[in-house]
């Protein structure tokens, strides 16, 4: 799988697990109050194995083979048939099937997904035996709360809807995935996660899902002067949080397609200076298009122009322009301030110029 292993200082997972802290175990697993037989019983039916595969003919024998070519979990979420995954499971897909663990099999469409999030929305035309799953809101989570995981890791056959518990380490992670280009929050949890739950349900003690299991730290290798070592990370898993995912998969579900606001250009990531200096301009976000009509062209940005402060925020590159411009409703406006070297017929200026615009985000697509 393409996200199957990431090289970033640290090699992380994308996928999901198992396994659960010692306070856990004796303070909740042990007693009366344990939820977690419940939880499972009312959302097992509604997770699935989501399996890609692909069809080849051979020419000369006549035959017709299915393969198998990955895959991971997905979550039943609407009674029309609509199913959520996570964007890297299916990304290389030929063709998708949600299996069942008595070896049901349905044939399922990609109907829409948001990369920069890793969310995806996939649809079968049967009519599905199950009640689809309770979303929660992740807003309402603490650091310490019991959180346990429903997917497939490894083995569709022999680990078919493994349930995995933990507690949450930690929310808001917006900078845990160095592959993400979007400050996506993320929500950390010390379960021990495992390939093939990618796409599963995250679930709160009431057996709402709060978020969708991705990712995982696994660690790394180095050299020292006494020669190779291993430092291995234990117990740090991710999942995308509802709040995030939700939107996404109920605009896909309703028009085919998720958009996000936007006013209008397109930029790229520049080194530089702090502060502008005559002949360097600043660190930050080079814009490389402008949109006519859009609301960045009436502003009057100009390609060329560095964006470095958002509301007054200094910027860096797009990641932490996210952070502040995804929380912003479309129809809201705000402040772009901007380094300007060119004047309007692209010739150099001789002295640039610091503005601040102000821009509106639109529905443009």
């Amino acid at each position: 799988m393409k996200r199957g292993i990431l090289v970033f200082l640290a090699m992380m997972m994308v996928l999901s697990g198992a396994a659960f802290s010692e306070t856990v175990t004796r303070d909740v697993i042990f007693t009366s109050d344990n939820p977690l037989p419940d939880i499972y019983e009312s959302v097992h039916d509604s997770v699935v194995v989501l399996a890609l595969t692909t069809t080849i003919w051979d020419s000369e024998t006549g035959h017709v083979d299915t393969f198998d070519e990955g895959g991971g979990s997905a979550v039943y979420i609407d009674d029309r048939g609509y199913f959520l995954t996570n964007y890297h499971v299916v990304e290389e897909a030929d063709e998708l099937e949600i299996r069942l663990a008595d070896g049901t099999a349905y044939e399922a469409t990609l109907v829409g997904f948001d990369e920069a999030t890793d969310v995806a929305v996939v649809k079968i035309d049967e009519k599905f035996d199950a009640e689809p799953v309770k979303i929660g809101s992740s807003k309402d989570l603490r650091v310490g709360e019991l959180v346990c995981a429903i997917g497939t890791p490894v083995d569709e056959k022999a680990m078919y809807n493994t349930l995995s518990v933990g507690v949450v380490s930690g929310l808001n992670r917006v900078d845990a995935d160095p592959e993400s280009t979007r400050a996506v929050e993320l929500i950390q949890t010390d379960m021990a996660i495992n390939p093939g739950n990618s796409g599963g349900a995250l679930l709160n003690a009431k057996g709402e899902m709060v978020g969708i299991p991705f990712m995982k730290y696994m660690g790394y290798y180095y050299k020292d002067e006494t020669g190779e070592e291993l430092i291995v990370y234990e117990s740090l898993a991710f999942a995308i949080s509802m709040d995030v995912a939700w939107p996404i998969a109920e605009a896909i579900i309703e028009n085919g397609v998720y958009n996000r606001p936007r006013f209008g250009v397109s930029v790229q990531d520049i080194d530089g200076p702090e502060e502008m200096l005559k002949n360097y301009p600043p660190k930050g976000m080079k814009i490389l298009e402008v949109e006519k009509g859009g609301s960045g062209a009436r502003a009057g940005l100009r390609v060329n122009d560095v964006i470095t402060h958002v509301n007054g925020v200094r910027v860096y590159n797009f990641r932490e322009y996210t952070k502040i411009v995804d929380k912003i409703p479309a129809g809201e406006a705000f402040e772009i301030t901007i380094a300007r070297y060119d004047d309007a017929n692209g010739e150099k200026l001789q002295k640039p110029v610091q503005m601040t615009l102000t821009v509106v985000l639109e529905m443009i697509d």
